[in-house]
């Protein structure tokens, strides 16, 4: 996404593509595995829970730990993850991506949440899940790569801040 509109906040982006998982782990084990996805794999909960949860670690925690672990100038990750429009869009299309890709090859996929708890499929690639699991693997490793590659180009000097803070 950011590749394609780099006016959008790269951290927020990432972040919120991986907040909707923080629920799965509690929902599987105080379920006893019968739900795993309910309120952040929702199109509501994206929206709202999961973007200012996301808004929250980007501005926050994300500066104190990419520039600890990658020795980037916490002052320029700040700058990047400072509070904006962008940094909200940016956190709900990063929450809604996740959403929408897990919607294309999972079994439960609780969009409507807490409206509806039904399962909403029409993203679904095929009724084989091992199936669309596999063909979103590959799609996304493919991208993967070729955003590391794209950036590998550019040499090493700057890798990381291009990988993990966009255009500054």
């Amino acid at each position: 996404i950011n590749k394609w509109k780099t006016q959008f906040i790269l951290p927020a982006l990432l972040v919120g593509s991986i907040i909707p998982d923080i629920e799965v782990i509690p929902l599987y084990y105080f379920t006893n595995g019968k739900i795993d996805r309910l309120i952040f794999h929702s199109i509501i909960g994206a929206i709202t829970i999961g973007s200012l949860l996301t808004i929250i670690l980007v501005m926050i925690f994300y500066p104190i730990l990419v520039s600890f672990i990658f020795k980037i100038r916490i002052s320029e990750i700040k700058q990047k993850c400072r509070f904006s429009t962008l940094l909200i869009i940016s956190s709900i299309i990063g929450n809604l991506s996740h959403v929408i890709i897990d919607a294309t090859s999972h079994e439960y996929n609780p969009l409507f949440y807490p409206l509806s708890s039904e399962s909403i499929n029409f993203f679904r690639i095929s009724d084989n899940l091992v199936f669309d699991y596999q063909i979103i693997t590959v799609i996304l490793a493919i991208l993967f790569l070729l955003i590391l590659f794209s950036s590998l180009r550019k040499g090493l000097k700057g890798f990381w801040k291009r990988m993990l803070l966009g255009p500054i």
